[in-house]
């Protein structure tokens, strides 16, 4: 990262992130139309423990971004979360937004345990609740939701449940946020 000074660290900062996105973006290969980049944002859950960041999806059974990670399972993602923006009258170039992102790449895999799947849609679905107790802005953090939802093999069934792996991501933040982490 060029930037060291905005770089965030650790998978406690990280994880500070995370909750305050609400959206993901897929980045993946679309072998169908001659190799070009597919990129589509989706919902998340997800887990982050010793440097390994789990992001769980879900879907219909059949579509483009599964045809494109049964083909090419190497992805990028992209989460953030955006602040004001500070307008420097003087020399307007200086001007941005503050910002928090937690960017990377993985493998994607379509996710064939059950288990694993409940697991995956309770992941994702705590995160919505919790969205919406703390309404739709994307920059409210989202802590515990207010209960756990459980799924059932039968209603796992009823989806495709895919999930990608990285341990090559970052953090990194231009704002308040930067100093507390």
């Amino acid at each position: 990262m060029r930037r060291k000074d905005r770089e965030v660290l650790g998978d406690e900062n990280i994880a500070k992130i995370i909750e305050q996105c609400t959206t993901c973006h897929v980045a993946m290969v679309d072998d169908a139309d001659a190799g070009m980049p597919y990129v589509i944002p989706l919902s998340f859950g997800y887990s982050l423990s010793g440097g390994v960041l789990e992001l769980y999806f879900h879907c219909a059974h059949a579509g483009k971004k599964l045809d494109c990670i049964r083909k090419n399972p190497n992805v990028a993602f992209s989460m953030c979360v955006e602040n004001r923006i500070e307008i420097h009258e003087d020399v307007y170039c200086k001007s941005g937004r503050f910002y928090a992102s937690v960017v990377g790449q993985g493998k994607a895999e379509i996710v064939e345990d059950s288990a694993e799947k409940c697991r995956g849609l309770s992941l994702l679905m705590e995160r919505q609740a919790a969205g919406a107790a703390h309404g739709s802005s994307s920059a409210q953090p989202m802590h515990a939701a207010p209960h756990k939802f459980e799924f059932t093999p039968a209603q796992a069934a009823a989806v495709t449940v895919f999930k990608i792996t990285s341990t090559c991501f970052t953090g990194k933040a231009k704002n308040d946020y930067a100093q507390k982490c």
